[in-house]
């Protein structure tokens, strides 16, 4: 049986286009970091991105484990077939860059927790805030 939670990234806007390649050549994306967030507040439809998010309400524990440990260093594993570097796939280094502690970080919640809210205060406290989708 397989257990489900849910998990928010969030990288730098610098390493967004980087990230997602990551996250296609794991076999997760395409455009996994597509949320705008600022640390404008309030935010503004006019407002400066800073970062970008993803969230899952449903991610697995295993591909939680792998998130989290791509924020430590690690690079995830491939779709089959794939290799860093070929065929347009993203370099390693460059996929490493663009997924350290520095650039993205990785939280999750077990528990009879609301996915909205753990968002939601995972933004607060790093003081981001959405950026409001234009009319």
């Amino acid at each position: 049986m397989t257990t489900y939670q849910p998990c928010v990234g969030i990288v730098k806007a610098a390493d967004r286009t980087n990230a997602n390649l990551v996250w296609d050549a794991w076999g997760k994306g395409p455009n996994t970091f597509s949320r705008c967030l600022t640390t404008d507040s309030p935010a503004t439809t006019s407002s400066t991105v800073t970062h970008y998010l993803f969230a899952d309400s449903s991610t697995s524990v295993e591909d939680v484990a792998i998130i989290q440990a791509m924020a430590n260093g690690d690079l995830p594993p491939l779709q089959t077939g794939y290799s860093w570097g070929v065929d347009g796939v993203i370099a390693a280094a460059d996929a490493l860059a663009a997924i350290d502690g520095d650039s993205m970080q990785c939280y999750s919640a077990s528990g009879n927790v609301t996915p909205l809210d753990h968002c939601n205060a995972i933004l607060a406290s790093r003081g981001l805030s959405w950026v409001p989708d234009e009319i």
